[in-house]
């Protein structure tokens, strides 16, 4: 049989707008549903991008609630690298003015000021990697992270400018991205990346710029993949989705997403996954009407990068993404550890 690389990825983590959502609905059972699935099918080599400055919040406080979510999430951590899965760190910088409602046992992160690394001090940049690296080695029971293959995906996928990063990289031992999608762009308020200049690559290396290719160069980027959108599709997507909706066969999580505008208009966007021509290939978008375009996907390409979010699972998408695996496992050979994949 063919062999076809498949990178699943998940950004771990709660919803980033005026209600976090809670723990339990959000991260661990919809990621208990996925660690299932990929027990039954087999699937190792999945990484999950840990919303670590979360953690770093959610440990410091005293509510017993807290301490509580926080050993749950540590132990669903651990059991997901105990089956063979990456942990890597993933930093949404604004968890640092988010706050904590005792009675809701949820957070507020409407003060997005600081979304963007971009965007905070360079005595901030440097506590939030230093905490993050360290709070994955406190869970990870790994005493050195430097030889570990880390891997790294910026928080809204605004990695740029690089230059912010890049010192970063080097002194953890970062040497892959997963942030860029070939082609997007979105230049808001609070989210800034541009890759409309991205080279027609899946994997490639790159030094100082995640979109100039340098043939030796210190970084990997894994290009997020992305599916288009015929216009029949589109529609049919929408009339699909509203019956999942009345139906209630809707997203597990139970929290708010962020509403930012973008630059220079009032126009507000909370879900950057899709559009009208193209979207990130991703669990939570895949429905029994995209899988015949999901399953030609991987038939007409050797190489797919799912990004999805546990919060954003619904059933019917864990059911139709299961439905696709059966097809991929048949049909192919999989391989799902990004450190394998050939150029």
């Amino acid at each position: 049989m063919k062999k076809r690389d498949i990178l699943i990825t998940f950004d771990y983590e709660l919803f980033l707008g005026s209600r976090s959502g809670s723990v339990q609905k959000c991260l661990l059972e919809p990621t208990e549903r996925i660690i299932s699935l990929f027990d039954k099918y087999q699937i190792k080599n999945a990484i999950f991008f840990i919303d670590t400055v979360y953690l770093i919040r959610l440990r410091e406080q005293v509510a017993i609630a807290c301490k509580k979510d926080y050993e749950l999430i540590v132990s669903q951590i651990r059991k997901l690298k105990s089956k063979g899965h990456y942990i890597f760190p993933h930093i949404h910088p604004h968890w640092l003015d988010a706050v904590y409602n005792d009675d809701s046992n949820q957070w507020s992160l409407q003060n997005y000021s600081k979304y963007r690394f971009h965007h905070t001090s360079q005595k901030e940049k440097e506590f939030l990697f230093h905490e993050s690296i360290n709070i994955l080695k406190e869970i990870n029971g790994v005493d050195d992270l430097t030889n570990q293959l880390i891997g790294y995906r910026a928080g809204g996928w605004s990695i740029q400018p690089f230059s912010d990063f890049k010192p970063f990289f080097e002194q953890y031992g970062i040497i892959s991205d997963f942030s860029v999608v070939p082609g997007f762009k979105n230049l808001s308020d609070a989210q800034y990346f541009d890759f409309r200049n991205c080279p027609n690559k899946n994997i490639y290396k790159f030094t100082d710029n995640p979109l100039i290719v340098v043939e030796n160069g210190k970084f990997t980027e894994y290009a997020i993949s992305k599916l288009k959108i015929t216009t029949p599709l589109y529609w049919l997507g929408k009339i699909w989705g509203k019956y999942l909706w009345k139906t209630g066969q809707r997203s597990l999580g139970d929290g708010s997403g962020l509403v930012i505008k973008e630059v220079g208009t009032n126009k507000g966007k909370n879900d950057l996954l899709g559009s009208e021509n193209e979207e990130m290939i991703s669990i939570e978008l895949l429905t029994k009407v995209k899988l015949p375009y999901y399953k030609k996907f991987l038939v007409d390409n050797d190489y797919m990068h799912f990004i999805s979010h546990p919060k954003m699972l619904s059933l019917h998408n864990i059911s139709t993404f299961e439905n696709f695996l059966k097809f991929a496992k048949t049909k192919f050979v999989l391989q799902t550890d990004f450190s394998q994949m050939k150029f």
